[in-house]
């Protein structure tokens, strides 16, 4: 008889273990579908992979240089954004600033996520979407939503190339302002409201600016069709975009091409 306290026991901690939630998956994140059925992943750290392109050789916190984060790259430190940050604000709605309602199978949002002090707070979607150059004319509410969310006065937005990034879901930077850049389109007299033209003072920059304090709408559009017919020696994985206001408080929309991305550009280091 004296097994029997050792045997309850041992089947209460089998019930248990049978019982804890497991970790949010793809699908489930993409539906929403995360409050009392599964757990955010605690933040990954693992993965590294060589990733060439446009004749560098970064390497990135994943396992598959194709970008997305899939189940297979659950514990890579690069869909930490996905399975961590982004699922935990999923889980608690009522503090996660969002486009739309979170609602198990709603239509997909795009959501600020808050980050400790010293990190960018970001923007991402519950859309599966590795970054960039998956996107398009349809998904133009990405930058209207972080408009509607940075500080014009001193802050810049901006979205990195895939040879920069280090997150393989799609997101925007909310990042500290750079003056020197502000100050730069500042003196710009001559400027096309409707396409992405080269700046004269820096032919890393291709953008268009509008004469007042209003959001550029048709910006993921106009992206989309400048990485699809890129100008000539210009690798389509380097080309990054950015919105940021000028010291004249006009606001200019940008595709960049330099090696360190719009982050180098608009943003302050």
């Amino acid at each position: 008889m004296q097994f029997k306290p050792a045997l309850v026991a041992l089947l209460s901690a089998s019930l248990i273990d049978f019982g804890a939630a497991a970790y949010c998956n793809t699908s489930q994140i993409i539906h929403m579908d995360v409050i009392g059925t599964c757990d955010c992943s605690p933040e990954p750290k693992g993965c590294s992979t060589p990733c060439p392109g446009c004749g560098v050789t970064p390497t990135k916190n994943i396992r598959n240089c194709n970008g997305g984060c899939e189940d297979s790259e659950s514990d890579c430190a690069a869909c930490g954004i996905w399975f961590h940050t982004l699922c935990n604000c999923l889980q608690h709605p009522t503090n996660c600033q969002n486009s739309g309602t979170i609602q198990k199978y709603g239509a997909p949002v795009w959501a600020l996520l808050e980050t400790p002090p010293g990190d960018h707070n970001l923007v991402t979607t519950t859309q599966f979407l590795p970054g960039i150059r998956q996107m398009n004319a349809g998904h133009d509410e990405a930058w209207l939503f972080a408009q509607q969310k940075f500080d014009k006065t001193s802050e810049a937005l901006a979205m990195n190339p895939v040879v920069v990034r280090t997150m393989e879901q799609v997101h925007i930077h909310l990042c500290p302002r750079n003056t020197t850049t502000a100050s730069m389109l500042g003196k710009i007299t001559a400027f096309s409201s409707s396409k992405l033209v080269q700046l004269a003072d820096d032919k890393e920059m291709y953008c268009l600016g509008i004469d007042h304090s209003v959001d550029v709408k048709g910006f993921a559009g106009l992206v989309a069709d400048f990485i699809n017919s890129p100008p000539p020696n210009v690798c389509k994985d380097m080309i990054g975009a950015a919105i940021i206001e000028d010291d004249k408080s006009r606001r200019w929309a940008c595709a960049t091409t330099n090696r360190q991305g719009p982050l180098g550009k608009v943003c302050f280091h």
